[in-house]
């Protein structure tokens, strides 16, 4: 169900994405992705003030041609990576899950610098979003870029279960354009913000927790539960990972306290509802796992429990360390948006990384097939 889900999302995404661009080539053409915002919230959210479209679209027109490679590859990565979840595929045809992962490979990685090379080239958006924002884009950019490559190294060096993980990860990353899109317009008609970019802020800060724990989270669960004996940890080291999520979240939403009136407080939700639910879900895991004798599994829960336990301080240790660079308002925003994720990502390489040493030597035959469920990292 969570792979057809994201199968579909992704799917849908391809020809928003490719159209995306057309106006600006072709005036007066359309745009799928407007028009179906506008038939939900109505063209004053959809393009007017305070819209992507608004602040936006001098800086798409005069770097077209670098927004249509990169929107039209990106998609079309996105829609063969859903391909490489199958399990059939690649035992029935493996020839194909290597030219698809190839061609992954390429058309990202184009997708990716073509966005870096935007980047660098226009300025933030005008808003107050916009150097937070703007940050994110970098990260999640060098992120999918980075941990594509990694799960190539990993694959000629006959790593299966690495390769598989880190390209989860990348396709995770890949899918917060799609998701961004479903988010700043399902938010709308129910918890109606001030304009589309508030919206767009508020989702990119759920997507830095829920992106990399659902990657995260979807490899913990297609691994084997494994009943091999590990350290067995007291009811207290749960109880001390929720105190630190606790501590770190009343500091996170004290930090939004102090936000100018024309920012929503409710931004720091944002960050702390995913956050929390996320946690919940860990906390469930390692207890199942735990009543089942499962260990191992046990001890991958805990790891990405800690990592998100860790993300509220690393939030607020962004804000610290980037408010004298930015302002006091984009440090709390960018808190959410590219603090949060590095514990729950770091947590993930743990988990990785261990699963990868469970199997002795060369791990291209004997490593476990994975469910198509993988998907749900996306």
């Amino acid at each position: 169900m969570c792979y057809a889900a994201t199968a579909a999302v992704a799917f849908l995404y391809l020809p928003l994405a490719m159209n995306y661009t057309w106006p600006l080539f072709f005036p007066g053409t359309p745009r799928l992705q407007d028009g179906l915002n506008t038939l939900i919230n109505g063209s004053a959210y959809a393009v007017g003030e305070g819209s992507v479209e608004a602040v936006r679209h001098r800086d798409y027109s005069e770097h077209r041609a670098v927004m249509a490679v990169h929107t039209t590859l990106g998609a079309i990565a996105l829609g063969l990576a859903m391909f490489q979840f199958s399990g059939r595929m690649r035992s029935r045809h493996p020839a194909a899950h290597r030219w698809m992962g190839r061609a992954y490979l390429a058309l990202m990685t184009v997708s990716m610098l073509t966005a870096i090379v935007f980047l660098a080239a226009a300025p933030y958006v005008g808003h107050f979003i916009g150097r937070a924002f703007d940050l994110q884009l970098w990260a999640l950019a060098l992120g999918t870029l980075g941990s594509a490559w990694f799960a190539l190294y990993a694959i000629r060096n006959r790593d299966v279960i690495t390769h598989r993980a880190w390209m989860t990860y990348s396709v995770a990353l890949m899918m917060t354009a799609p998701l961004l899109r479903v988010l700043w317009i399902g938010i709308q008609p129910i918890v109606p913000q001030h304009d589309l970019l508030t919206n767009l802020g508020a989702s990119a800060i759920v997507l830095g927790v829920m992106a990399p724990f659902g990657a995260a989270a979807a490899f913990v669960m297609v691994q084997p539960a494994g009943s091999a004996p590990v350290r067995r940890h007291s009811v207290a080291s749960y109880v001390l990972s929720a105190g630190l999520a606790l501590l770190g979240s009343i500091g996170y939403a004290a930090l939004a306290l102090r936000l100018p009136e024309y920012i929503p407080r409710s931004l720091a939700a944002y960050h702390l509802v995913p956050l929390w639910i996320a946690l919940t879900i860990s906390v469930a895991g390692a207890w199942r796992a735990r009543a089942r004798g499962q260990g191992v599994r046990e001890q991958r829960w805990r790891w990405l429990m800690w990592g998100l336990a860790i993300a509220p301080i690393a939030a607020c240790a962004t804000v610290v360390v980037s408010a004298p660079v930015y302002s006091a308002s984009d440090a709390v925003i960018a808190g959410g948006m590219v603090g949060a994720p590095g514990p729950i990502t770091v947590a993930f390489a743990l988990i990785v990384h261990n699963a990868a040493r469970r199997i002795p030597g060369p791990t291209a035959r004997t490593a476990p097939r994975d469910n198509v469920t993988t998907a749900a990292a996306a």
